[in-house]
């Protein structure tokens, strides 16, 4: 009987929280997150450096305790760098579902202060090709829990260059971001918010 109460308290919660059309994160302040930062190709394969937007900071896989919240890390495909979902580097660790969308290529967007809401939809779990002043949009899913929170970010690569010049595998990304910490709120308007 108990299990049968507990199961009727627990759908009626979700049947609450489901019914409500507005973001159930409404009590939660909207704050914008931003900055700048530069993530680096590194020499060992399989061992990429990355990005955590809800942390503001870069991070290194396998050289420590590899976050389960990482966002994006930084890979070689071919010639090209591309951003990469982490759950395709870490899937049994990452947390974290990240859908990625280069405005630039797909809407024609060519500043980061021109994007002020990202879209709801058309992201990809696919790498995205990193180009020099292309601005990019993120659905960031965090799994986990009952309620499962999606945040939105954006992206501008302001440049792609190498470390060393004869070294192809010294290559790094400079970059401003803009990370909405209110959930399903896709408004990235950078304001007078302090960066992390």
């Amino acid at each position: 009987m108990r299990t049968i109460r507990t199961v009727a308290a627990a759908l009626t919660i979700l049947v609450i929280v489901g019914c409500d059309e507005e973001n159930p994160f409404r009590g939660t302040t909207p704050l914008v997150s931003h900055g700048s930062s530069q993530v680096w190709e590194l020499a060992l394969e399989g061992f990429p450096s990355g990005w955590i937007f809800p942390a503001g900071e870069r991070f290194f896989v396998g050289t420590g305790d590899t976050p389960s919240n990482g966002t994006w890390v930084l890979d070689a495909a071919a010639e090209t760098l591309v951003f990469r979902p982490f759950t395709d580097v870490a899937p049994g660790l990452s947390l974290t579902r990240t859908g990625i969308l280069d405005l630039t290529e797909s809407r024609g967007v060519q500043t980061f202060e021109a994007v002020t809401t990202v879209p709801e939809s058309g992201y990809t779990d696919e790498p995205a090709e990193v180009v020099e002043g292309h601005v990019y949009a993120f659905r960031i899913t965090s799994l986990g829990g009952i309620i499962v929170p999606i945040n939105y970010a954006k992206l501008e690569v302001t440049e792609v260059g190498r470390e060393i010049p004869d070294d192809p595998r010294s290559r790094f990304v400079r970059f401003r971001w803009a990370y909405q910490r209110q959930p399903l709120n896709r408004d990235v308007t950078v304001g007078t918010e302090e960066s992390p």
